[in-house]
């Protein structure tokens, strides 16, 4: 029976076993030794002995990558340095003070063995870690104590690697694709690319782990959706992602063919209709129509409101109809089919035909045609007056029933 009382913690704890393919599982294990008893124990030393393997029992593969530091902590004598001696081939830690002799180890006093980047092994398991101590209940046993305590510790089995996860850009929408920023999250040690809408790998490879931006001047004109492809370093299984980067203002190369689009503002050169149809072209100065031979085309509507319309002739609707022509001395009124030259009209009007519109204190003249079959040359002086107006003839050509 030991005279100290031998307890094993670890950090963390449980320790994990390591996962084929993936970065080593590493932990510190502490070794702490106590004396719980009521009389006091003159410590000489440990042997611990440590299970090297990769089985479900062993603690580590590699012993060599562990350091080991040891020390002692007395009520009444403070703190002590303690030297360890490297491993054995058999895996052993030798703990002694450092000028030899014992140590007084009084009620709660202890001493940490801590051994520091243990390796962990790939097996999980129960690990047993054997500690042999020399001490006796004098400074100078004539026999000391060889004891033997066993203390054990779990390796639980390794947590599966998550897959990654998360693909999404900064910002859902940009105003401009150079500015996209894609994350992801998923280990480190896994090889990710980011391809590109058209599939192929996109600028730059990716550097740092769980974040890409595209090169200066490569970014999407466009809503565009982009893959991650992640590589798994254990088993070279790929893993897809992907997610759509929206632009505020895209840019097309050829068109849009769509049903129905609602917008804001839409600016372009031209809009032309399906199947090589009419179209408008937006100039300078305004728009200009034209027929799918590319010809000046016509515009058909129920009403036009304008502020102004320059033409060179207005007709009806059909080409027997009467048609306004605009001479440099005024208004011409003709009708039928729009010859040279051409065939003057009619003028038609219920009340008379003025001069200008009225207006107060301006004189004016009109002609008058009454219900009655008559018809007056009238006008109106600055003074609102009206009297007849005369009426100059070169000639006049009548029958004397008339008169």
């Amino acid at each position: 029976m030991t005279l100290l009382t031998y307890t094993v913690l670890t950090d963390p704890g449980p320790l994990e076993a390591s996962r084929a393919g993936q970065a080593d599982s590493t932990g510190t294990v502490y070794l702490m030794v106590t004396n719980t008893g009521k009389d006091a124990a003159y410590w000489s030393g440990n042997e611990v002995t440590v299970p090297v393997g990769d089985g479900a029992d062993d603690l580590t593969p590699d012993i060599t990558t562990i350091t080991a530091t040891a020390e002692y902590h007395g009520l009444k004598s403070g703190v002590q340095t303690l030297r360890v001696q490297p491993p054995a081939a058999s895996g052993s830690f030798r703990v002694a003070k450092p000028s030899g002799g014992s140590i007084r180890f009084a009620a709660g006093d202890y001493l940490v063995l801590k051994l520091e980047g243990v390796t962990v092994a790939a097996a999980a398991g129960l690990v047993v870690l054997t500690v042999k101590e020399a001490a006796g209940r004098s400074a100078n046993p004539v026999k000391p104590s060889n004891s033997v305590a066993v203390v054990p510790l779990v390796k639980t089995a390794a947590k599966p690697v998550p897959a990654p996860r998360n693909l999404r850009p900064d910002q859902a929408m940009v105003d401009d694709g150079d500015g996209i920023v894609l994350r992801w999250d998923g280990p480190a040690d896994w090889a990710y690319t980011i391809n590109s809408p058209e599939g192929a790998p996109a600028a730059p490879p990716v550097t740092t782990p769980g974040e890409w931006r595209p090169d200066p001047g490569t970014g999407p004109k466009r809503d565009s959706t982009y893959t991650l492809v992640a590589i798994d370093p254990a088993t070279l299984k790929e893993h897809y992602l992907t997610t759509t980067v929206q632009v505020r203002a895209p840019a097309f190369d050829a068109g849009i063919l769509a049903g129905k689009i609602t917008a804001d503002q839409v600016s372009a050169g031209r809009f032309q209709g399906l199947n090589s149809t009419g179209s408008l072209i937006f100039t300078g100065s305004g728009v200009e129509v034209f027929s799918g031979y590319n010809t000046q085309g016509e515009v058909a509507a129920d009403r036009v409101v304008a502020n102004r319309v320059n033409a060179t002739r207005v007709q009806g609707r059909s080409t027997s109809d009467g048609w306004i022509s605009f001479p440099e001395s005024g208004i011409q009124v003709s009708h039928g089919a729009y010859n040279d030259p051409p065939r003057i009209g009619a003028v038609y009007a219920e009340s008379g035909i003025y001069q200008r519109q009225f207006a107060p204190g301006q004189e004016n003249r009109w002609i008058t045609l009454s219900d009655g079959g008559e018809i007056s040359l009238e006008q109106r002086s600055k003074d609102g007056k009206d009297s007849y107006a005369s009426l100059r003839v070169s000639r006049v050509e009548t029958s004397s029933s008339q008169w």
